[in-house]
């Protein structure tokens, strides 16, 4: 039974080829559209492309239409690869299973779909020396954000929700949960995260969506026209990074990274 990771990445060229070798190893096949990078994200994934089971595509549509076309990925899946179950995973994701190979986990299951709890890992002052913000991120939040991820045994007609944090299937049931976790690393640096910032107001603003799909990232474009940039590197200082994270309320756990290695 195939297991297949889909996403779609714009600019994450300081973590893409970790997020994806990270995933290869927990999925049977992975599928990833490509939403215009301009940082060297596409040729990163192109190279990987070459030695994994990775399929790239290209979406040049700017537009954050991102329940619309991870559905159609989720069918591409199916149609192409031979899905039973797929895992819409995000390019500062981690996902895992603490009971093994995410793919034999969720093929051992009955239900239609299962979900994850999400954890947020925040930068620090203490952070560990390198390059892999996965490898150097190693503090997190104590409890999981409210909104939770899925992943879900294929069925036609499925559609994910915006965010992948639900999904609609014509037919429901009971959900797997405790069985999948996730580590998330939104917020990297200031250079990153008004990237970030920028890429997602102006993305959402080229899509009819209501204003409160996507509200975080409509903000943070007002932001950045206000003051640039620098505005958004003082959000980024002002509440995701922390000189004392024990003050914080967060804890020391470096996330299970490419633990099949």
């Amino acid at each position: 039974m195939t297991v297949v990771g889909i996403a779609m990445v714009r600019d994450e060229a300081d973590i893409i080829a970790g997020t994806i070798r990270h995933m290869d190893s927990e999925v049977d096949h992975l599928l990833v559209a490509d939403n215009g990078s301009t940082d060297g994200t596409r040729e990163i994934l192109a190279d990987l492309a070459r030695n994994l089971p990775l399929t790239v595509v290209d979406d040049p549509d700017p537009a954050y239409y991102q329940s619309a076309k991870m559905s159609a990925l989720a069918r591409q899946g199916a149609d192409e690869l031979g899905a039973r179950w797929i895992v819409p995973f995000d390019a500062d994701e981690l996902w895992y299973s603490p009971a093994g190979r995410i793919a034999d986990v969720l093929t051992a299951s009955r239900r239609p779909y299962a979900v994850a709890d999400l954890y947020n890992h925040l930068a620090t002052a203490l952070d560990e020396p390198g390059d892999d913000p996965f490898r150097t991120m190693v503090w997190r939040q104590a409890e999981p954000a409210p909104l939770h991820k899925v992943a879900f045994r294929w069925q036609p007609g499925a559609v994910i929700h915006q965010g992948n944090h639900g999904v609609t299937l014509p037919a429901d049931g009971p959900t797997l949960e405790g069985a999948l976790k996730v580590r998330h690393f939104p917020a990297r640096s200031p250079e990153q995260f008004a990237r970030k910032g920028r890429n997602g107001a102006a993305a959402y603003a080229a899509t009819d969506l209501p204003e409160h799909e996507g509200a975080h990232w409509r903000a943070w474009g007002r932001l950045h026209a206000q003051g640039g940039d620098e505005l958004l590197h003082d959000v980024f200082r002002q509440h995701w990074w922390y000189l004392s994270p024990l003050d914080a309320g967060i804890i020391h756990d470096p996330a299970p990274y490419r633990r099949w290695e």
